[in-house]
C-alpha cells in the first residue's frame, strides 16, 4: 500500500509547485504594476519604491504571508488558466 502512496504524494507535490517561479514572477509583476497605478491616482497610498524592492527579496513563501500577494497569485492563476501557452512564454 505505501508502494503506491508516496509516488501519488510525490506526483501531487511536483505538479503543485510547477509553476512557483512562474507565478512568483507573475505576481511580482503585478505588485509593481498596481504600486504604480497607485502612485498615479493615490499617491498618498502607494509605497516607497524602496519598500516594494524589500518586499520583493522576500522569500515566495513570506510574500504569500500577505492577502494582497496571494490575490495576486490568484490573478495570475486565472491568467494562466485562460492562456496558458501565452502566460507560459511571458513568465519564463
Amino acid at each position: 500500500m505505501i508502494r503506491y502512496i508516496i509516488p501519488i504524494i510525490v506526483l501531487l507535490q511536483s505538479g503543485c509547485s510547477k509553476n512557483v517561479g512562474q507565478m512568483e514572477k507573475c505576481a511580482d509583476k503585478m505588485f509593481i504594476l498596481t504600486n504604480e497605478l497607485m502612485t498615479q491616482r493615490l499617491p498618498d497610498e502607494a509605497q516607497p519604491e524602496n519598500a516594494i524592492r524589500e518586499f520583493l527579496t522576500n522569500t515566495y513563501d513570506d510574500k504569500r504571508e500577505y492577502d494582497y500577494y496571494n490575490a495576486l497569485i490568484k490573478i495570475c492563476e486565472n491568467e494562466h488558466d485562460r492562456d496558458p501557452s501565452k502566460f507560459n512564454s511571458e513568465y519564463k
